[in-house]
């Protein structure tokens, strides 16, 4: 169901009292399949809620510290509770439908991706829109139509060809589902200059295979921009996403 946001922050925000309906935007500069991953744990439980129990990930830190001088974990702290989503069949079913012109987050949201990606994209860059659909939020002039030129190459990645083909920005596509194969042989190695994940990374049932993709298709150096909304497909988001321990929404 769409749902509206009444508000957009930079970093990271915990919908709760002081922030309700919260989308959250971090730009992910980190190179390195363990840092990317990082980065992704970070996102998966950004909206975590103080009436479920503590996990692994809690510091008691703020975002701004966290994000000033990361420690990464020696093991991924996300277990198979943390990961298991209310509707486990495969996404081909969930994504059967076309959803093209439903926008997943509202135009304030909408206009800070537009802003985050103008600012970090690389100009005659190669990007990679992973998990993409018929929109790459991208700003007009600044890669929304492949036509204008401001990309090299914007390659998308998703669930449904129908959805993909309709997408203006992509000079390239493909169906793919991600989660029964997080493998990206498409790809050749650092053939990307920067790789967006938009509004999508809590659907990730497997993270860190996907990150090792990443790693492999981006160039030294450049970023990798996750963003991330508290709307979502509840049955289909992983659980700790959802709530933190693996019960009901």
């Amino acid at each position: 169901r769409d749902i509206g946001h009444t508000a957009t922050e930079t970093l990271l925000a915990t919908p709760g009292p002081t922030h309700p309906n919260t989308t959250s935007l971090l730009p992910s500069r980190w190179r390195g399949a363990a840092a990317v991953a990082a980065a992704a744990v970070g996102v998966a439980l950004a909206s975590s809620s103080s009436s479920v129990e503590p996990g692994p990930w809690e510091t008691g830190l703020s975002a701004a510290e966290v994000l000033s001088s990361p420690a990464w974990p020696a093991a991924f702290p996300l277990t198979a509770t943390h990961l298991a989503r209310l509707d486990e069949t495969p996404d081909t079913r969930f994504y059967a439908r076309p959803r093209i012109n439903v926008q997943h987050v509202d135009e304030s949201a909408i206009a800070a991706l537009q802003e985050l990606y103008a600012q970090e994209l690389p100009r005659g860059g190669a990007v990679l829109d992973l998990m993409s659909s018929w929109t790459s939020h991208l700003a007009e002039g600044r890669g929304r139509d492949r036509a204008d030129g401001h990309f090299a190459r914007v390659s998308g990645l998703g669930a449904h060809a129908e959805e993909l083909r309709a997408n203006p920005a992509l000079h390239d596509y493909h169906a793919h589902d991600i989660n029964a194969d997080p493998r990206l042989p498409m790809y050749a190695d650092e053939s990307f200059d920067a790789v967006v994940c938009s509004v999508s990374v809590d659907y990730l049932a497997d993270p860190l295979p996907v990150f090792r993709e990443i790693h492999r298709v981006l160039k030294p150096g450049g970023p990798a921009l996750f963003t991330w909304s508290n709307r979502m497909f509840p049955t289909k988001a992983i659980a700790a996403w959802r709530g933190g321990g693996g019960g009901p929404p």
